[in-house]
């Protein structure tokens, strides 16, 4: 592939990414308000994804952010809690809010923008570049360098995801096929519910129209419905994802359990996250939910020698 086919892939992909916008109803603008306010003058723009953003209207959705900020220190100050973010990005935490007799909950995760950037094109786990190239919206960034920033680290994860999964196929394959395979190896990376790949191929069907544009943009046709995606360039292999899923699984439970401290009852919340992903049930004493981050390694230990991780 020539340089000016690899400008035209990447300028048409980003054009596709720009695109993917809306405009949320007004408990959305309050909840990133109230975020704001959590973390003033640090917040440089929000990235809105989960399947709230394919249920708008249902309030029953919980709201899932990626909350993109200038440092760490400069958004928790000194001590363990800029460390832990800086060593397992991201830091999560939870909010509610009511607004007109509607209850909003929320979940956020903090993340550097260079940290977003670099985890999106070149991290061996798959946490952000398969999570963000899926459709996810841009919201409250007035700054549109930012802006462009953000939009080029998911086209990143766009061509990381693919060159990650191509190697997987030897013959052409239509855009269901490829990306639920590509989701389903990323989700077996992770504490995600998804057990095999028919239901990864049921997420891409949701938004069948925006794949098969990704698609025609990063492969050549091959007929009518398929692509010569085994032509793509790219350096991943089953093995690969088998060590992902060897890291990956533990080293998400560690997040999780280090995004306990950040509310009210949040290891009960994690505990029971896992214990639906896995069948995996785990009692934990009152010092324990005191001090989550502190007793996480003996808590993910216990997970990992019950299965927890696959």
């Amino acid at each position: 592939m020539n340089t000016d086919s690899v400008d035209a892939t990447d300028d048409a992909l980003l054009k596709l990414i720009r695109a993917e916008q809306l405009d949320p109803p007004e408990r959305v603008h309050a909840v990133m308000a109230a975020i704001r306010d959590r973390h003033p003058d640090r917040v440089l723009g929000f990235v809105y994804y989960g399947s709230s953003l394919r249920d708008l209207d249902d309030a029953e959705k919980m709201l899932d952010f990626y909350v993109l900020v200038d440092s760490y220190r400069a958004t928790h100050g000194w001590g363990w809690r800029a460390l832990t973010n800086r060593l397992i990005p991201p830091a999560v935490y939870y909010l509610e809010q009511e607004r007109d007799g509607v209850l909003s909950t929320c979940k956020y995760s903090i993340i550097t923008l260079r940290e977003f950037e670099r985890r999106c094109a070149h991290a061996f786990l798959s946490q952000l570049w398969g999570r963000f190239s899926q459709p996810c919206a841009l919201l409250g960034t007035s700054d549109p360098s930012i802006a462009d920033r953000i939009a080029t680290a998911r086209a990143a994860a766009v061509r990381k995801l693919a060159s990650e999964t191509a190697p997987l196929f030897d013959a052409p394959a239509t855009s269901p096929e490829f990306w639920g395979r590509a989701f389903y190896e990323s989700y077996r990376t992770e504490l995600r519910p998804e057990s095999d790949d028919g239901r990864a191929r049921e997420i891409v069907a949701r938004y069948q129209d925006r794949y098969d544009s990704v698609s025609a943009t990063l492969f050549d046709r091959h007929g009518t419905d398929q692509f010569a995606v085994q032509t793509y360039p790219g350096h991943g292999s089953a093995w690969r994802w088998f060590l992902r899923r060897l890291i990956g699984r533990p080293v998400a439970a560690l997040r999780v359990i280090n995004s306990a401290a950040t509310f009210d009852g949040g290891l009960d919340y994690v505990l029971r996250k896992v214990e639906r992903h896995s069948g995996v049930k785990l009692e934990v004493t009152e010092a324990q939910r005191r001090h989550p981050v502190l007793w996480s390694p003996v808590l993910g230990w216990k997970l990992w020698r019950r299965g927890a991780f696959g």
